[in-house]
């Protein structure tokens, strides 16, 4: 999968913010991309937009990943319009502050959900599709956060290590036609409205001392996508906020 030209990619929550970045950089490198979205139309018919723009074919469904019937529709559309999928992004997620004081059910459920499931339903199905033709490569979205913890954010971190997990054992029962990776993004891309100085103080924990960047993600899923000798692996990008 060195040259993606021409192949196929799924980006879940690809219309906006680094979903939307990841999706962009796959069509650049010559991929016909589809994209999910839950709740932004808007979003997803902007988005389809750019990437015709770069002469690939694209296609938009609008799911909720966390549903295994919905994450079948996709995988059925993506292949009644491309025919075949080579590529899956499990980019889907959700992100928010979880004090331990007063930490909910609810709460755990939703990050469990929207993180873990997402992330095991889209690469569990794509990945035993790939499997069953041919092959593939799957790059999970993790989080620096999975493997050191952020305080205030309990379940979060627990589902994002979960993921990395996820990838490792899905990398070992896909293999070997079918490969799993995982990118950890450390302080790149803060929710709307995130406090500034806990946006500071995350920059500041970071060995290079910058906040980093989508595009910074989305060639390191580039990366682990045209290595095909890589599988298994988790690649932070996070400016080395993990050793900090």
């Amino acid at each position: 999968m060195q040259n993606l030209q021409g192949t196929v990619a799924v980006v879940t929550a690809g219309a906006r913010r680094l979903g939307r970045a990841i999706a962009l950089a796959l069509a650049q490198a010559g991929c016909n991309v589809a994209i999910t979205f839950r709740s932004s139309p808007a979003d997803a018919d902007a988005t389809l937009e750019n990437l015709r723009a770069t002469g690939v074919n694209s296609l938009a469904v609008q799911a909720d990943v966390a549903d295994a019937e919905q994450v079948d529709r996709v995988l059925d559309r993506t292949l009644a319009a491309f025919g075949r999928v080579d590529i899956l992004v499990a980019n889907a997620g959700a992100f928010r502050r979880t004090p331990v004081s007063a930490l909910t059910e609810a709460d755990w459920d939703d990050m469990i959900t929207n993180n873990l499931r997402t992330a095991f339903l889209c690469s569990h199905r794509f990945g035993l599709h790939m499997r069953a033709h041919g092959g593939g490569a799957i790059v999970t979205l993790a989080d620096v956060a999975g493997l050191r913890p952020w305080a205030d954010h309990l379940p979060y971190c627990i589902a994002k290590a979960c993921v990395i997990a996820l990838t490792r054992a899905l990398a070992q029962e896909l293999a070997p036609s079918v490969r799993v990776n995982a990118v950890a993004p450390g302080p790149v891309l803060f929710p709307e409205g995130f406090d500034a100085a806990a946006k500071a103080c995350e920059v500041s924990r970071t060995l290079l001392q910058r906040q980093g960047a989508s595009s910074n993600v989305a060639d390191a899923v580039l990366c682990l996508l045209r290595n095909d000798y890589i599988t298994g692996a988790v690649l932070p990008v996070d400016g080395g906020r993990v050793f900090a």
